[in-house]
Parts: C-alpha cells; structure tokens; sequence
C-alpha cells in the first residue's frame, strides 16, 4: 500500500526490524515515520504507538539512569574498602588519596541516587547516608577528621582538618576511616546483592520495557495486515471498474 510519498508496507517493515534492538526516538518532538504511517492507516493505532513509545521511553530512561547508579555504588564500596585498608602507619598522601576516592564515590552515587528517582535507590542512599552519620558522633567529629558534609548533602575533603586530626592521633584516625570503610562495605554490598532491592526494580523494569516492545510488535503487525487488507479492497476495486467499462 501507497499514500501520498510514504510507503506503508516499507516503513512498517522497519519498523518491526527495529523493536528487535530498541525503540525507535521520534525527532525533535515530532511523530516517528512509522507512527506517521500509522495514521494513515488507523489513527487509534498511531495514538496507540505514541504512548507505548513515549513508555517505553520512560522505561529506557529509568533502566539507564539505574545502571549507572549501580555502576556507581559498585565504585564506592572498592573505595570504600580502599579506606578501611589504612593503618596508623599508612602515609599522609596515602590517606588523603583513599578519602578523595570515597568522597568523590559517595557523591557520585548521591547524584545518581537523584537521577533514578525511585524508592530503590533512595532506601540505598538512606543506608549510605546513615553509615557517615554514624561517624559524626559527637557530633562534629565528621568535620573534625577533614570530612565536611555539604547543604546539598554531598561531602568535601577538608585536608587541613584531616592533617591537624592525623597529628594528634593518626591511629584513632584510620581506626574512625576503617569503621566508615567497613559500614559503606558493607551497605553497598546488600544494595547490590541479587536477591536485593535494587536488582528486584531492575527485573521488573526489564520485564516492562520487554512487554512494551511486545505491545509495538502487536501494533504494528495489526496495522500490516490492515494495510494488507486495504491494498486488496483496492485491487477488487479496480477489477471490479474494469470489468463494468469492458461491460459497457
């Protein structure tokens, strides 16, 4: 079937080829090829196409932005471990390196515990955010050892403070660093375990992007044999013209 400068039957056929890898992006807002050829088979089909498309989206955005805060949590408990490794004897270069690795880890995870946005990653950060807390008893003691917890929660590396503190006593130092290495260990660890939380959100958002692509096979095989059926009404139409005009 043919309308306008659009081949239906072409486009659709791209269409499906494409759900075999992932969904197809519409361009600056507007409507995809395949969901333009859509309308002009069935515009309840082409309104179907958009919003599983704009799900699917939605779904793919999610898996992704939970990837990374994965990728993320994973650095922080190697860094984590990194810390809890120091001793007394360890170098002042040395433990400076070890909490610049943590700190720019945990705020990492910080942000992308924000850009997935789901209660998963939010109960992950809570447990992280409750493992530096715990350091902070007194309270000021987080600062007093050189880690300054900022407004927006994320934490910074005060090296004169952490020097002054390593003076003063350098092994209740790392024995403070082996304890908050040890808790972020051990929370990452649980979030990352497979029967945890966040690949449980994972599975289920897997699922969903493949019973999305399910629906847009379903679409668009719907829409091929209705473009099917159009092309031999029209065919039967045009023999059927014929045959009056021979009969005439």
């Amino acid at each position: 079937m043919r309308t306008g400068t659009i081949s239906v039957d072409s486009v659709l056929a791209q269409a499906q080829a494409k759900l075999a890898s992932s969904t197809q992006q519409t361009a600056s807002g507007g409507k995809s090829a395949d969901t333009e050829a859509l309308g002009k088979i069935s515009p309840v089909l082409a309104q179907v196409q958009e919003r599983i498309t704009a799900q699917s989206q939605t779904v793919t955005a999610s898996l992704s932005a939970l990837g990374s805060f994965k990728s993320g949590l994973a650095d922080l408990g190697t860094a984590a471990k990194g810390l809890g490794a120091l001793s007394a004897s360890s170098t002042p270069e040395a433990v400076q390196a070890a909490l610049a690795k943590l700190v720019t880890a945990y705020n990492a995870t910080l942000k992308g515990a924000a850009a997935a946005g789901s209660d998963a990653t939010a109960r992950t950060q809570r447990a992280l955010d409750s493992a530096v807390d715990a350091l902070d008893m007194p309270r000021g003691n987080l600062a007093r050892l050189g880690i300054a917890r900022q407004a927006d929660g994320t934490l910074a590396l005060d090296n004169g403070a952490l020097g002054k503190a390593r003076s003063g006593d350098a092994a209740g130092v790392a024995q403070a660093f082996s304890r908050l290495g040890d808790s972020l260990a051990k929370a990452s660890t649980e979030a990352l375990a497979d029967d945890g939380r966040l690949n449980n959100y994972l599975d289920r958002l897997g699922k969903r992007s493949q019973a999305l692509k399910d629906q847009q096979a379903a679409v668009l095989s719907t829409a091929t044999k209705l473009s099917q059926v159009n092309s031999a009404s029209s065919s039967l139409s045009a023999m059927a013209l014929a045959a009056y005009r021979n009969a005439g």
